[in-house]
Formats: C-alpha cells, sequence, structure tokens
C-alpha cells in the first residue's frame, strides 16, 4: 500500500514539474509574439530561431498551435521577413515528424511570400536559403545547390557576410557529397575569401570552426583528386585553427585523415603517428566506431612493415571498441572490415583456413549490409521522386492560381479598356466635326502653297543636274584613291612580312651568343674561385637568361602570327619536361619544389612551338611570383589529364597569386598587374595567344596571397 502510494506521488511530481515546464515554455513563445511588431525585420531571424529551438521540444500538437500563432502575428503586422521564417518553423516541425510532403508545402509558401515582396531582399534570400537547405537534405542536390547559391547573391548584394559564407559553405558540403571535387575546392576557397571580408567582431569561435571545417573538406576533396601536397597543407591549416579553438576531437579526426594522404605518400611513420591520435582521441569521446576504424588501419599499416605483434595488438583493439558501438549496422560494417583486416593478418602469419573462415565472415557480412543498403537506396530514391513529385504538384498549383489572378485582372482591364475606348469616342467624334471645319479653311491656303511649290520645283531639277555632274566627278576621284590605297597597302604588308622576318632571325642570331654566354659562365665558374667573380658571373647570367626569355618571346610572336600552323605528332609529357628543365636552376636557387608525375606518354596531334610557348610562359610567371617570405616553401604543380576528346592541364602555383580586379585584364598585351613583375607583359598574351592558335580553352583561378591554378583544355585533333 505504501509503495503504490509513493508510485502516485512520484508520478503526481514528474507530472507537476512537465507541466510548469511546458507553461514556461508557452509563457515565452508568448512574450516572443508581443517583442515581434515592435522588432526590425532585419533581427527577426533570431527571435523565429530562439522558438524554433522551444518548439523542437513540445508536442506537435502544441507546436503546430504555437507556429500558426507566430504565422498569424506577423500576417497582421505585414511582416514578409517575419511570414517566410513562421513558414520555416511550421515546415521543420512537420519535417521533424517525417511528412516532407507538408513540409515542402510550406517552404513553397515561403518561396511564394518572398515573389509577392521581390523588393524585400532578405526575405527572397531566407526563403531559397531555408528550400535549399532542405531539398538537399532530401538529397535533391541539384535544385537545393541553385537555391542555396541564389540565396548567396542576394545576401552578397546585402552585405550579410555571415549568411554568405553560410551557403557556400554548405554549396561546399553539397558538391563534395555529389562528388563534384572540384567545384567543391571552388566553394570552399570561395567561403575563405567571403571569411577575410567579415569584420573583426563577427569572427567568433563558431566562425573559425566553420574555417576549420572548410579546410578539411578542401584537403579531403585535394586527396580525391590526388593532390596530396596540397592536401597536407591544408589539413595543417584545418589543424592548426582546431588547436586555436581548443577542439580536441576535430585535431584527432583531422589527422586520421591526413594519415592517409600520408600513407599514399610513403611517409609510413608519420601516418602513424596521426592515426594514433585519431585513434585516442576517439576513445576518449567514446567515439567508437572512428576508434575502431583508426586501429584497423594501423594493423594494415604494421601489416605492410611486418610487424605482426603491433598489427595482432591493434585489431585485438578494434574488435574490443567496435563492440562497444551502439548502432547495429555501424557494429556490421565495421566487423566486416575487421574480419577482412584479421584475414589479412592470419594470412600473413601462415594460418590459412582460419584467415579463410575470417573472409568468408566478411563477405557474408558485406553481402547482407549490401542488400540493406540497397533497399534503403531504393527507398530513397523513391522519397525522392515522390518528394520532386509533389514538389511539381505544389508549383503547377502555384502556377495555376497565378493564371486564375492573371485572368482576373484581364477582365478588369478589359473593362475599363472598354470604358475608356468609349469615352475616347465620343472625343474623336468631336474632335473630328472641329477638324473638318479647321481642314476646310486650311484647304485654301494649301492651295496657294502649292502654286509657290511648283515654281520651286523647276529651279531643283536645275540645281539636280548640276549635282549629278558632280557626282560623276567625285566618283571617278574616289577610283583613283582606291588604287593608290590599294598600292599602298600592299607596300606595308611587304614591309611588315620583312620587319617579322628581320626580327625572328635577329632574335634567333642574338640568342647563340646569349647560350655560348651560359656555356662560357659554367667553365668560368671552374676556373676561378674569387666569391666577388662568382657573385658578378651571376649578375651576369640573370642578364643573359632575361635576354633570353625576351628573345624566346620575340621569335614566338612570329611564330604566333604565321596564318598556316604545321601539325605533326607531340609527346606532350616530353614537351612539358623539356619547359621544366630549362626551369632547373631556377628551381633549384629559389628552394621551389616542382611536382610532375606523369602515368604515362600521351601523343597528340598538336604544334611543338606553340605548346612550349604555353608551357614556358606559364612556368616563368610561378618562378617570377613566388612567395619570397621567410619560412615559405615555393611550389609548382602540373597535372595532366585526359578524356575521350581533350588533354586538361593545370599548373598551380602558391605565389602571391593576382587580385581579382586585374584578372580580367591578365591576358592583355603589356599589362602588368604587379609591382614584382620583371617582364614586358608579353607573357600571358602570347599563352592566350597560342591556345587561341589550337583551338583551346584557358581559365584562370587565383586567390590574392594564396596561389594560382591555371587550367588549359586543349583539344585531341583526331
Amino acid at each position: 500500500m505504501h509503495k503504490n502510494l509513493g508510485f502516485i506521488a512520484l508520478f503526481l511530481f514528474v507530472t507537476l514539474v512537465m507541466n510548469i515546464s511546458i507553461a514556461q515554455d508557452t509563457l515565452q513563445v508568448d512574450s516572443m509574439l508581443k517583442v515581434i511588431p515592435t522588432t526590425p525585420q532585419e533581427r527577426l531571424d533570431g527571435i523565429f530561431d530562439k522558438m524554433e529551438k522551444i518548439l523542437a521540444n513540445e508536442p506537435t500538437g502544441r507546436a503546430l498551435n504555437l507556429a500558426f500563432q507566430a504565422l498569424s502575428t506577423v500576417k497582421n503586422n505585414k511582416m514578409p521577413v517575419g511570414e517566410v521564417l513562421a513558414y520555416r518553423n511550421i515546415a521543420q516541425i512537420y519535417d521533424r515528424i517525417g511528412n516532407r510532403e507538408e513540409a515542402l508545402r510550406y517552404y513553397g509558401e515561403a518561396l511564394n511570400v518572398a515573389k509577392d515582396n521581390s523588393d524585400n531582399a532578405f526575405a527572397s534570400a531566407l526563403a531559397h536559403l531555408n528550400m535549399g537547405q532542405f531539398l538537399s537534405e532530401q538529397e535533391l542536390r541539384a535544385g537545393g545547390l541553385q537555391h542555396i547559391l541564389d540565396a548567396a547573391k542576394l545576401f552578397e548584394n546585402l552585405n550579410m557576410f555571415n549568411y554568405v559564407v553560410l551557403c557556400h559553405y554548405q554549396g561546399c558540403m553539397i558538391n563534395y557529397d555529389a562528388h563534384n571535387y572540384r567545384q567543391c575546392i571552388e566553394e570552399g576557397y570561395r567561403v575563405l575569401s567571403y571569411h577575410d571580408k567579415m569584420m573583426l567582431g563577427e569572427i567568433t569561435d563558431q566562425t573559425k570552426f566553420q574555417k576549420m571545417s572548410i579546410y578539411n573538406t578542401i584537403a579531403l576533396a585535394n586527396y580525391k583528386l590526388k593532390q596530396y601536397d596540397i592536401a597536407i597543407i591544408n589539413y595543417e591549416k584545418a589543424e592548426a585553427l582546431a588547436k586555436e579553438i581548443n577542439d580536441e576531437f576535430w585535431i584527432g579526426l583531422i589527422n586520421g585523415n591526413k594519415a592517409v594522404v600520408l600513407k599514399n605518400l610513403g611517409q609510413t611513420q608519420e601516418a602513424i603517428k596521426s592515426i594514433v591520435a585519431d585513434y585516442r582521441t576517439s576513445k576518449k569521446f567514446k567515439v567508437w566506431g572512428s576508434a575502431g576504424v583508426a586501429a584497423t588501419e594501423l594493423c594494415q599499416i604494421y601489416l605492410s612493415i611486418n610487424d605482426i605483434e603491433m598489427a595482432t595488438r591493434y585489431l585485438d583493439s578494434a574488435k574490443a571498441v567496435f563492440a562497444q558501438e551502439a548502432d547495429k549496422v555501424n557494429r556490421r560494417k565495421a566487423m566486416a572490415n575487421y574480419y577482412y583486416t584479421y584475414s589479412k593478418l592470419k594470412s600473413a602469419t601462415g594460418h590459412f583456413p582460419a584467415a579463410y573462415k575470417a573472409l568468408a565472415h566478411h563477405v557474408q557480412l558485406r553481402d547482407s549490409l549490401y542488400q540493406e543498403q540497397e533497399s534503403l537506396n531504393l527507398a530513397k530514391v523513391k522519397a525522392s521522386y515522390d518528394l520532386d513529385q509533389k514538389q511539381t504538384e505544389i508549383e503547377l498549383l502555384t502556377k495555376n492560381n497565378e493564371i486564375q489572378q492573371e485572368r482576373i485582372r484581364s477582365q478588369r482591364t478589359i473593362f475599363i479598356a472598354t470604358l475608356v475606348g468609349l469615352i475616347l469616342l465620343v472625343i474623336l467624334v468631336i474632335n473630328l466635326i472641329y477638324n473638318y471645319r479647321r481642314q476646310k479653311n486650311i484647304a485654301q491656303l494649301i492651295q496657294l502653297q502649292h502654286n509657290e511649290i511648283e515654281a520651286k520645283n523647276v529651279e531643283l531639277e536645275t540645281q539636280s543636274t548640276q549635282l549629278q555632274e558632280n557626282n560623276q566627278y567625285i566618283q571617278l576621284l574616289n577610283a583613283q584613291l582606291e588604287q593608290k590605297v590599294e598600292e599602298r597597302t600592299h607596300e606595308l604588308e611587304v614591309t611588315n612580312n620583312e620587319l617579322d622576318t628581320f626580327l625572328y632571325r635577329s632574335s634567333h642570331d642574338m640568342r647563340r651568343p646569349i647560350t655560348t654566354l651560359l656555356g662560357l659562365d659554367q667553365v668560368a665558374r671552374y676556373a676561378i674561385n674569387d666569391p666577388q667573380s662568382i657573385v658578378l658571373f651571376d649578375k651576369v647570367v640573370d642578364t643573359a637568361r632575361s635576354m633570353d626569355s625576351m628573345l624566346f618571346k620575340m621569335q614566338m610572336m612570329y611564330e604566333l602570327n604565321k596564318a598556316n600552323l604545321p601539325i605533326s605528332p607531340v609527346n606532350l609529357h616530353r614537351v612539358i619536361e623539356e619547359s621544366l628543365k630549362y626551369f632547373k636552376a631556377d628551381f633549384t636557387k629559389y628552394n621551389i619544389v616542382c611536382h610532375f608525375s606523369p602515368s604515362q606518354d600521351i601523343v597528340i596531334l598538336s604544334n611543338a612551338a606553340l605548346l612550349q610557348i604555353i608551357f614556358r610562359n606559364l612556368i616563368e610567371n610561378s618562378v617570377l611570383f613566388r612567395k619570397t617570405q621567410a619560412g615559405a616553401t615555393p611550389f609548382v604543380d602540373v597535372n595532366v589529364a585526359k578524356t575521350n576528346d581533350s588533354i586538361q592541364i593545370s599548373i598551380a602555383d602558391n605565389g602571391i597569386g593576382v587580385e581579382e580586379k586585374y584578372q580580367s585584364q591578365l591576358f592583355d598585351l603589356y599589362f602588368r598587374a604587379s609591382q614584382a613583375s620583371k617582364g614586358n607583359g608579353l607573357g600571358l598574351y602570347l599563352v592566350k595567344k597560342a591556345v587561341t592558335k589550337l583551338k583551346g580553352e584557358i581559365e584562370l583561378i587565383s586567390d590574392y596571397g594564396i596561389g594560382t591554378t591555371i587550367t588549359i583544355k586543349l583539344r585531341i585533333v583526331q
């Protein structure tokens, strides 16, 4: 009896506490509703964000009731930004209970509000952002990304860079999930550029976390594109930011990601060190799946270096932490990986029956997980299809409503136009009567003027005869002038051809003594040990190489002006290697790291001279505009990729970059965008002209202070 009384008292106490909590939440929402009418629209997002957090903890019926009260308040006060945010809160409630069709409908209502209030850019931007986030979560990435990018443009026009950063951050993540790694990197760097535009007071630990996450995502995309050196640089930047905000979990996670790159680069010990950091951090924060994956990866690395004892130790640890994973599906995935690694371990130690048995367990788990994943994928596809159909239906319904409204407006317009037409008809009749009387008086005056005009016509005919004679004389003079122009044009073309030939041969002849001078420099260095003389030789060599570069460009101008270019088979890798070899002394002198690792020889039908123009000038720019700060490690990264009908060559560096305001003029003749330029502004002009001659495309991506990537796409001529 006493036990039952205790249970009843406890039940009553819990019920009382819950009712008090619900009452407090209701009072808090009521106070927000009272504040909304006096709050500026650009600050409503903060109020509705707090309200959304409260509604997330309420029962569905109560949450919807409060959300619709908020919608009624903003509608009565004609606040379009508030309407968009209220519709968003209603949609999120339906999304939480799995009713995606209703969620989509209310996100669409928010877009309709923004469309009806097109002058309010903030409301439109929020509506597009909310719809983009929802569609992306439903794996309708293309539509979601379009809405998010539309929102980014609107926020940028409003100088709301915190929202711009959020939009491009989500665009970066969407592109990564869709395996669009190059677009992911482009969006990531765009996020970083907007971070730099944020005011000092806007930079918080949250924005630093976002920046750290972007660097980590860019590095993941670099790894997928096999840009290992750049991936390591971005992982280090991400790790530095994680340490700055003292986020121990992310420090370990980033180290785990970096270890995969280090392993591919053959830096085994560094990879082990990074994975161990990830393993310990994951265990500390009880992220058992991540800890198990790290332990399994350590086992595989130790197996690769034949350290069986350490491999066994970490594989046992992996099994132990996998057992603590709460999610059954994740635990089965982890154990499938464990059995596969266990099979490799037993094979390495000669226990082949155990290895075969483990491999069978792995295959069984993998097949069952694959079947479940296929079923889940089919369900997701059907849900996405249904949602897409629902969106189409909503759009059609909206369009029909617009047509009905347009029809009503048209009928009203027709009525007004008819009334106006009747009024105009009456005015026209009155005007005709008046004009008839007026025209009768004018006719008499016209007759008098007609007689005067006839007299003038006789005089004009006489003048016309004289004018025709003058025109014939002028035509004769024009014919003589055209003949003289043709003769002088021909003389000018001959002179220009002779001048081009003279410049080409002169520059070619002048390069011979310069080559001899460079050869004599090498001989003199062996013969003379005087340090001051060596310094003088260095300056002479720099001057000679500068002259050689200038004369080379003059020769290339001649080549580019040829009407018909010879096309022949060209070994692309050999041309690139020859161009890199020309700058070998500069790479050594300035400690520039050059990375070019061709997988196979690629032979294309092209013009070797034009290709040499392209690579010589681009590599020369990477050397000239390298970073010179103390501790900087400049690099030049040359990548070649072959598709079905084209070759794509990218030359990337981490130099000083080009300011955005100069990028549109960079390929103009004699244009120099930097004080560091020592040339005459011909290099990139020649590159653009050579690419155009080869019917190719050129693209420049440059972040000032970070580096430049120039990508050239050439067609494969059959």
